[in-house]
Parts: structure tokens; sequence; C-alpha cells
């Protein structure tokens, strides 16, 4: 009887479908090529982060050509100050007061850059400000939040009254005539040489008086100082014997501006934070991990699995920062837009102190610290820290290895086409978030295989 195209297509599927039931996996294939300390499985953990509150100190905050100048004052963080020490140059080489110099008047005008409040009613409200003459020089040692106090400017007030700055776009204030008869007595020579005027004249130191005593609010003024300038305005004889007027400017800030600020937020200084993280930006209150406490605590974890630490090897460690939706968007306002756990060291070169975000930061395809508004959380990545902290001895282990949870910034070199991370000096910023006893608190997430 003679097939028909049908039955032989059947009879194909049929003994191709014999063909595979026949096949089978070996899941064992070559795993006698793979040493037996080195068969592994990847495994997960996660664990509660054991986190603090601390103030920093010995912040940088020389920052060049801008000045923070006001105050703050929150029921949370209680007052914050920012005022702002400024060096003050010629704005060009050989200036000639000509003969018989005489002060018709001197005024300063700072040109602002950016405002912070934490009440949008806040933003146009009056501030006095009052400048004084710099009683030190500035110089590469002077470059720390801390760096000057009140003995080291002249308490007498050089700016006139009368003048109150509503947050617009420039503040122009005149000045004490005294400064200027000053500036007209330095000889051209000294006014030449930037660094000898620096040390004659040794610039000025910019304050805002505070808020009303037990009322909210407040602003932060940053000035642009590469357009902010003093301009003296005076007479002289020219060589005809005539009276003359002309004006002349001085630059601020071109070598040195160190904004000198102050919170008083150290009472909410705690070993461990169970209600709340609280987080200031530049010289405030941070949140803040022991390295220790963070290697005991991995230590414990694998006496518990029964393993040698040692033998840990982590994938992916990431900090998540959680924090909680108020219900207001503009909360986000006052947010820190970026959150990286950075390290205090000391500069092996010097005794100079620095803030410097982990290593991981620059890497583009991790957890770089940034706000998560739809998840509520700051995460950032830690995997290359931990793995060397677990490596170390406990003994070798010191405070330079805890972590600072710090706002940073990224900053562009186009002469390089490189980008630098820093923690971030110049913005004032509140981030609230949550604690270790809140449900959804902070936490370790750990990607990880133990080798055997």
């Amino acid at each position: 009887m003679k097939k028909t195209g049908v039955s032989l297509g059947l009879a194909a599927l049929l003994t191709l479908s014999c063909l595979v039931s026949c096949i089978t996996k070996d899941n064992t294939l070559g795993s006698a090529l793979v040493p037996v300390n080195q068969d592994i499985s990847i495994r997960t953990a996660t664990f509660d982060l054991p986190v603090g509150l601390k103030m920093a100190d010995s912040l940088q905050t020389s920052v060049g050509q801008s000045a923070t100048i006001g105050t703050i004052r929150t029921d949370r963080y209680g007052l914050y100050r920012s005022d702002g020490a400024v060096a003050v140059t010629a704005s060009y080489d050989s200036i000639s007061w000509g003969k018989n110099p005489s002060v018709i008047n001197i005024k300063m005008t700072l040109m602002l850059d950016s405002a912070m409040v934490v009440k949008a009613s806040e933003r146009n409200i009056p501030q006095n400000f009052y400048v004084h003459r710099l009683k030190v020089t500035l110089d590469s040692t002077k470059i720390y939040h801390n760096s000057l106090s009140a003995a080291d400017y002249d308490p007498e007030v050089l700016s006139q009254g009368g003048v109150v700055y509503d947050g617009g776009s420039s503040y122009t204030v005149e000045l004490d005539p005294k400064l200027g008869e000053e500036l007209l007595k330095i000889p051209m020579e000294t006014l030449d040489d930037d660094e000898e005027f620096m040390k004659v004249f040794k610039g000025l130191y910019i304050r805002c008086d505070d808020p009303v005593e037990g009322i909210e609010g407040g602003r932060l003024n940053t000035f642009d100082l590469s357009s902010s300038y003093i301009v003296i305005n005076y007479a002289y004889d020219d060589e005809d014997g005539n009276r003359r007027i002309r004006s002349d400017n001085f630059l601020m800030g071109e070598y040195y501006c160190v904004n000198i600020c102050s919170s008083s937020a150290r009472q909410l200084e705690e070993p461990l934070a169970f209600d709340a993280l609280y987080m200031e930006g530049t010289c405030g209150i941070k949140p803040y991990i022991s390295a220790a406490d963070l290697r005991t605590m991995m230590e414990e974890f694998a006496a518990i699995q029964g393993f040698e630490l040692n033998r840990l090897l982590i994938a992916k460690a990431v900090l998540c920062f959680p924090f909680e939706y108020n219900g207001d968007y503009k909360q986000y306002d006052y947010y820190a837009t970026t959150l990286f756990p950075c390290k205090r060291t000391k500069s092996s070169s010097s005794t100079l102190t620095r803030y410097t975000p982990l290593d991981e930061i620059e890497d583009d395809t991790v957890e770089s610290g940034d706000i998560d508004r739809s998840d509520l959380s700051y995460t950032a990545n830690i995997s290359r820290y931990l793995q060397k902290l677990i490596t170390r001895s406990a003994s070798s282990i010191t405070t330079a290895d805890d972590l600072w949870i710090m706002p940073t910034i990224a900053m562009y070199n186009s002469y390089t086409s490189s980008t630098l991370y820093y923690a971030d000096y110049l913005y004032y910023t509140q981030s609230q978030l949550n604690g270790m006893g809140d449900a959804r608190h902070p936490v370790l997430e750990l990607t990880y295989a133990v080798l055997k």
C-alpha cells in the first residue's frame, strides 16, 4: 500500500520526538574541573544598620568666589549661621591715586547666585548685613568652617545703617569712608602685588543678624563673588592742578573666601539613632556609621552562618536609607540631591583634614546615593569598601575608616574630560531619614558568596 505525505510527516515527527526524549541533562558536567575551595553559590542577606548622629568638624568651606551669608532657625536643628570671610584685591595693576586723593564714597555690591529657605514665605524677608575688617590674613591654613572666630575681625561695623537686604538679585551698601581713606594710603607698589596687598589689607568679614528669637525662619544667601565688587569713588588733582573725580574697583574672593558656619544641632548627637536620622548640609549634624561596629556585625553574621569571615566574597553591598513622604512635595526642596558615605582623612603630605567620598561613587553603573522620590530612599554602593574592611584585622580599624553620610557633588573638568566628586561644602540642606526603630529602617543589603 502506498504511503501518503501525511503519514510520512507523522512518522518523521514521531521519530524526532523519540530522539529528543532520549537526551538527558548532566548538571555535574565539568564540576571535577572546579577546585573544591571555589565551589560557591550566590546568597543574599539584609542587615539592620547601626547608625548614629554626629557633628562634622574641621569641614573645608574655602570655596572659590562664593560666599554664603545668612541665618536660619528651625525647631529641630536650632540656629544655623553662615558668615563670609573674603579677601580683597585690586582689579588691575598700576593703580595711581593721583595727587591729594580724597574719598567721596566707597560701596560694596554683592551679586546673588542662589538662596535657600525652609519656608517659602521667608524668601523675601528683610535681613541686616554687617561688614567688618578682618584682623587676620586669609591663607591656606584658614580653610575650615571654624577657622575664624569673633576675635579675628574688628567689632567696628563698616556698613552704613539703614540698608536691608530682601533677597533680591543684588545687595549694595555704602561703607565707612574711613575704609576708603585707608585704601588711598596704600602705596602703588603694594597695590600691584596681590600677596603683599592681602597682608596689608586683610579683607572683609560679612555676617547677618539672627532671626527673631522664638520664630522659625531665615534665609541663606549664596553670592557670586566673581561678579561682586567694591568701588571707591574719589577726587584727585591732575597734572594741571585741576580737581578730577575717578572710580576704581576691587575684586572680592579672587584668592580666598571662607564660609564660617555653625549649627546648634549638637544636642541631636547620639551613638545609635532609633527615632530618626537628621542630616544637615555643610557643618551640621550627619548620620554616622562606625567602621568597627560594621565589621563586628559582619563577624557575628559569619559566626552564625558557620564560616570564617575571610571566606566571605562580596558581590554587592548597598546602604539603604529610607525616608517618609510628609504629603508636601516641597519637602524635596530642602532634601539633599545626593547622600553618599565619606571618610574623614588627613592628607599624607600635611595635616589638612578632608571628607572624601568612597571610590564607589566614581562607578556610574552602581548606586551613587541619588535621592529616589518614588522609592522614598537614598541608596549607596559600598562593595569595595566593605570587602576591604572585612579582610583587615579588627585591631587595624580606626575612626579614619568610619563613614559620614554627607551631601556630595560632581564637578566636570572640561580640560581633563574627567569628573571629580567632593563632599558638598557650599549648599545647606536638611533631610530627615528614618531611624533604626522605624518599620522602614536603614539597612545593608548584601549579595555574597562563601569560598569553601
